[in-house]
């Protein structure tokens, strides 16, 4: 039970993220941005064949009160940043193992690809915001493309010519992923089992990877556990133990990310229509 109160806690981090990423103008209250991200990620999990992204898409549509290609560039520009911060604790819990495994030069070399990411991500703004002005000038034949790049852009110049509040959203996915780690541990631990942060983390980014890649009926459902329980055997959990467990982790903060999003969940058609705005 606590494993999943903070699971769920922890969207307030993606909250936050989500409102700095946004002009001072266009910000959402604190407690529906919780909930938009809480129904997001649980939609996610849930949906078959990654029909999660298309839903989630809408939900910010809704959240935002924009069209859809704000919207639709709001969500990308928010996923890049939650994708980062589990890429960058992957790897670092992986430069971990290595070392423990003595195994110096691997470890080093994913470190420096740690470090090398975060650089990456402090220049998207600067580098990625020309990038998706030009080619959305390149690309006017197509009015839907044009205009979502557009709005891409117009993301990452607000991220450009605010580097703190963006620096910020990025301390807010790292937040959530505190969160996501501690729960994990809680829920795992009341299973009878403690992998170490590193192996939590190695673990979590591989989870998501296979998630991405094998596309499933039932969401996010077994190709997770499969990509979790490699991760898990790293520190020499069998991989059926691995994944039986990891099933029931995913279930559980599967159930507390969608209480987390109930608000929105629940008022799915109350909202629609009501409060869309004029994208400027």
């Amino acid at each position: 039970l606590a494993g999943a109160a903070v699971y769920a806690l922890a969207f307030a981090a993606r909250a936050a993220r989500l409102n700095l990423l946004l002009p001072a103008g266009d910000r959402v209250p604190f407690g529906r941005a919780w909930a938009a991200s809480g129904a997001s990620t649980f939609l996610l999990q849930v949906l078959p064949f990654r029909g999660g992204e298309v839903a989630s898409w809408a939900l910010y549509r809704r959240v935002l009160g924009t069209g859809w290609a704000r919207a639709g560039a709001v969500f990308v520009l928010a996923k890049t940043l939650d994708s980062a911060a589990f890429l960058l604790a992957g790897l670092a819990g992986a430069a971990v193992l290595a070392g423990r495994k003595g195994i110096p030069v691997l470890g080093g070399v994913t470190a420096a690809a740690v470090a090398a990411g975060v650089v990456l991500l402090l220049l998207l703004p600067r580098l990625g915001a020309p990038a998706a002005e030009a080619a959305s000038r390149r690309l006017a034949t197509r009015p839907r493309l044009s205009r979502g790049l557009a709005e891409l852009a117009e993301g990452l110049r607000v991220a450009r010519e605010s580097p703190r509040a963006y620096l910020l959203a990025f301390a807010g996915a790292l937040g959530f992923l505190a969160g996501h780690f501690a729960a994990l541990a809680l829920l795992f631990a009341a299973l009878g089992l403690t992998p170490s942060l590193a192996a939590l983390a190695v673990a979590s980014l591989a989870s998501v990877l296979s998630a991405a890649v094998l596309p499933s009926p039932a969401g996010t459902f077994g190709p997770m556990e499969s990509g979790f329980a490699a991760g898990l055997a790293l520190e020499g959990v069998p991989l059926a133990a691995g994944a039986a467990l990891t099933g029931a982790v995913h279930l559980v903060t599967t159930l507390a990310s969608g209480l987390a999003g109930l608000p929105l969940l629940l008022r799915r058609d109350a909202d629609e229509g009501s409060d869309a705005r004029p994208t400027p």
